[in-house]
């Protein structure tokens, strides 16, 4: 358990954010964030993908509450989730108002988000999808 990197997303908007990236067997403390389940990139690819965005004023007992059965823990585990990315946030409104942005931003599938490319992030290359794809020519 450990926190691995900052990671700066852009929004649809340009508005740039430093997320915080850490394993997701780590133990955080209640307080107020913005919090993302990812999939990072494997291999050569550049490409992240938000798989969920929530927002809660004790982060800690949240992803507690997300870890239910049919949660978004767990959808998001089945998607692939490795990493929990969080913003610090102290205010309410800004909690709520960053969570939308990211939400609107990268549409992830766990936020009711649809198709299989919803969430991408950092798109300064092709998926390894999109790579074997070009290589087998299908």
């Amino acid at each position: 358990m450990s926190r691995l990197m900052t990671l700066t997303l852009t929004s649809h908007r340009g508005r740039d954010y430093p997320v915080e990236l850490f394993t997701p067997d780590t133990a955080f403390t209640d307080t107020g964030a913005v919090y993302l389940f990812l999939r990072m990139p494997e291999g050569r690819s550049l490409q992240a993908q938000v798989l969920y965005v929530g927002e809660s004023d004790r982060m800690a007992s949240q992803l507690g509450h997300d870890r239910r059965p049919g949660g978004p823990w767990e959808r998001a585990l089945a998607l692939g989730f490795d990493t929990v990315g969080g913003l610090p946030l102290a205010r309410p409104e800004d909690r709520a108002l960053i969570a939308r942005e990211f939400i609107h931003s990268w549409n992830p599938p766990c936020n009711d988000g649809h198709g299989t490319l919803s969430g991408l992030v950092g798109l300064t290359a092709p998926s390894a999808f999109q790579l074997r794809r070009a290589m087998v020519g299908k």
